[in-house]
């Protein structure tokens, strides 16, 4: 499963939104609670190692909802290689030679393509 939406930021609160957005959807629609959570080490996903972490939107939307917060090593892609195939191939099949009218019309094709990816594109195992 995957999901990705269209964001006018990345600021920590705009990041925080949407990553609750995703996790309620993905509770709903597909029954998926999440234990933790792995992102890079921007600062709109809070500052590592820091004592002041319920201070952050994003950090403390994740001790709310009990999701242990991990981050990928830096300057380490390969950490995070599933979320960068993804992105990868969100580029190729939706995003590349293709030209969208309004943030819209982005949002809709991008909304339809998510449901496509989760139902009916082949993975490879």
């Amino acid at each position: 499963m995957a999901w990705a939406e269209v964001v006018e930021d990345i600021k920590s609160l705009t990041v925080m939104f949407c990553v609750l957005r995703c996790f309620n959807i993905m509770a709903d629609e597909y029954n998926i609670k999440f234990a933790q959570v792995l992102t890079d080490n921007g600062p709109e996903f809070g500052p590592k190692g820091s004592k002041k972490k319920s201070e952050h939107p994003f950090e403390r939307m994740l001790m709310e909802l009990w999701v242990k917060h991990r981050y990928t090593r830096p300057y380490r892609p390969q950490t995070n290689g599933k979320a960068k195939r993804f992105w990868r191939t969100l580029n190729y099949d939706l995003i590349e030679e293709t030209t969208f009218n309004s943030e819209e019309e982005l949002k809709q094709e991008l909304l339809e393509y998510m449901v496509y990816y989760n139902h009916q594109r082949p993975h490879s195992l």
